[in-house]
């Protein structure tokens, strides 16, 4: 009981402590313009990192914190996550509808989407972007067509775009990975009863493959979520969009506690796709152990 009380704040100084060694890694590698190499300042990099930790643990550095409340740092907060939970919902639905439909068709179309899918995911984020930023530029250059708004201001925070760029690529993988699980499914036992019996397909992915690929998707939910954050960050600095990466941005340089506080902030819906999938794993086990 003791070691399961222990274990979060352990962990959680852990990842402050991981995160400062990462951050002061700047300072470790310095590159030499004279001589053309790179130099290792060991020394520096444990001073700094020293320093950094010793903030932790000095309560009067605290009110920095309140910084983030300062001005529009929340709203912009609220506008980074907005993007995020719609994006993760437009992955989850279109993710779910794109693989069902495909394996509802024939098998050999299965197989060209599929490779199609497949080859999909190898295009890199950037050239995504640049891609679609290609095209609205064309259309209202050449048709004086405005689909939508395209880049960020002061003033001004585009939703469409950056939504439909940071759900594109994590919708690829999620349909990746949804086809190979489905596939394994088909496999099982109760799947080839209900396909002798003469069940419809579509009767039993919507009755019976769906309810059992959801504990799967819901666990999957955590690399799903990284590749948001990632293509957020990506997204926000080419498209001009102060977002919450603007905040950050902002704090990093000045205090180390205010800046730490911050990022955890942005890891906030990874900590909770985490309970969320230990949740379902831990049901899942208990499930087990009573059939047993």
């Amino acid at each position: 009981m003791i070691k399961k009380i222990a274990y979060l704040p352990v962990r959680l100084l852990a990842m402050l402590a991981g995160f400062i060694c990462l951050l002061n890694i700047p300072i470790l590698l310095v590159f030499n313009v004279n001589h053309k190499n790179i130099e290792f300042h060991f020394s520096q990099y444990k001073e700094y990192v020293i320093n950094n930790l010793s903030w932790l643990f000095q309560f009067e550095q605290y009110p920095y914190i309140l910084r983030f409340f300062e001005d529009d740092g929340m709203e912009k907060y609220i506008y980074t996550m907005t993007i995020l939970s719609v994006s993760l919902l437009v992955v989850i639905v279109i993710g779910l509808i794109v693989s069902i439909t495909i394996m509802l068709l024939p098998l050999s179309v299965r197989k060209r989407l599929s490779g199609f899918i497949d080859f999909t995911t190898t295009a890199p984020d950037l050239l995504i972007v640049f891609l679609l930023q290609y095209l609205v530029i064309y259309l209202y250059k050449t048709f004086h067509i405005k689909l939508f708004q395209l880049y960020g201001g002061n003033y001004t925070e585009p939703y469409f775009m950056p939504i439909v760029i940071v759900s594109f690529v994590p919708t690829i993988f999620l349909v990746q990975f949804l086809l190979r699980e489905f596939a394994n499914e088909e496999q099982q036992d109760y799947v080839l009863f209900a396909i002798a019996k003469g069940t419809p397909l579509k009767t039993i992915y919507t009755k019976h493959i769906i309810r059992n690929i959801i504990p799967l998707l819901l666990i999957h939910l955590r690399t799903v979520i990284w590749f948001l954050l990632s293509s957020i960050i990506v997204v926000e600095y080419l498209f001009n969009i102060h977002g919450y990466v603007d905040v950050l941005r902002s704090m990093y340089g000045t205090r180390a506690i205010s800046f730490v506080f911050g990022f955890l902030l942005f890891a906030v819906p990874v900590i909770i796709a985490n309970i969320i999938a230990k949740i379902v794993m831990m049901s899942k086990n208990r499930k087990g152990t009573s059939s047993v």
